[in-house]
């Protein structure tokens, strides 16, 4: 179904399903649907951090892919499931659908919670009132309608001391502390930097700083670090895929001086994280999904002709120089 569709029969749903809606309703079982990637969950996770202040007692359900339930392990108010059809309870008090299909949206139509509410709804209200918004900003007005004037706005992701021990025991052994985290991957080959001008930046940062580039991703980035290191005259760096997971990978942020990357799941984490960061952008909307830390420079341009006309020819990933970068980096390093 086309996306602008969907986005006005959510809205349609809500205003229906919420005709008798409640916000004083003391709910006890709240469904969240958010069947999305690792920065969409990432950017969503002050809206579960809201409802928990707001109903303590509420048990939350999440439906989400697989590789994103990590990141409510040490949560325990949210169960999560990772497929629809695991949904077994008929009822829930409130169902947030933060990125759902028309198979959720009829779920919501034939059980008809005490409220619904939608980022269908706030997507379409906003294609009328400016355009998109950051991510974070778009997911707490999801739940707007629920919040007091006392509002979290942080997603930081919530790590253990079993993380940083796993963390510390890898870094310390290497003599990796302190350094900086690389990340040189992305989905679309349209976000991805050259390898050739990465490298640049890490010969900088070992010669002017003498720290060390850790080179983080999936399983998919193993090559291209190393590419990328085979570029560079230092060994002190280290390509690090398949030494962390996403929890691990999220404390290994906390103790970096500073993220470098495109953008992706990594610097949604990092961000969350509060690490400096270098947030290197090509196709996509200005600030949708910027870091929202004060310790973020993006770099981003823009084609006369719109994000949609990009390629991964004429990307304006490219536009970004070297020498941008390194001034970002002795910014944020200084």
């Amino acid at each position: 179904m086309n996306e602008k569709i969907l986005y006005f029969k959510s809205w349609a749903a809500s205003k229906y399903i919420n005709l008798l809606g409640d916000q004083s309703y003391d709910f006890k079982s709240i469904l969240i649907i958010k069947m999305d990637e690792i920065g969409d969950l990432v950017t969503a996770l002050p809206v579960f951090y809201n409802l928990n202040a707001l109903y303590p007692a509420a048990k939350q359900t999440l439906v989400c892919k697989e590789f994103n339930t990590i990141f409510f392990k040490h949560i325990d108010y949210v169960n999560c499931v990772n497929n629809f059809d695991e949904v077994t309870q008929n009822t829930y008090d409130l169902i947030i659908d933060l990125r759902g299909t028309e198979e959720t949206l009829s779920y919501a139509l034939k059980h008809k919670p005490k409220l619904r509410l939608d980022r269908g709804s706030i997507r379409f209200k906003n294609k009328f009132s400016g355009g998109q918004k950051n991510e974070i900003d778009t997911n707490i007005a999801v739940i707007q309608y629920l919040l007091k004037k006392e509002i979290i706005w942080s997603n930081k992701i919530i790590t253990s001391d079993t993380e940083h021990n796993t963390v510390n025991n890898y870094i310390v052994p290497e003599g990796a502390s302190p350094f900086i985290i690389m990340h040189l991957g992305a989905r679309d080959e349209a976000r991805r930097w050259p390898v050739e001008r990465y490298a640049e930046v890490i010969t900088h940062i070992n010669n002017t700083y003498s720290l060390p580039c850790l080179l983080v991703g999936g399983t998919d980035d193993k090559a291209i670090n190393n590419q990328c290191l085979a570029l560079v005259k230092s060994k002190s760096n280290l390509n690090v895929v398949g030494a962390f997971n996403l929890l691990e990978y999220a404390a290994l942020c906390e103790k970096a001086s500073l993220f470098i990357g495109n953008e992706s799941g990594p610097l949604h984490i990092a961000a969350a994280q509060n690490t400096p960061t270098i947030a290197l952008f090509g196709p996509g909307v200005r600030n949708v999904f910027y870091p929202k830390n004060d310790k973020s420079i993006i770099h981003h341009y823009f084609l006369a002709r719109g994000h949609d006309q990009q390629t991964i020819e004429n990307s304006t990933i490219f536009s970004i120089k070297v020498n941008e970068v390194i001034d970002s980096v002795d910014k944020l390093l200084s």
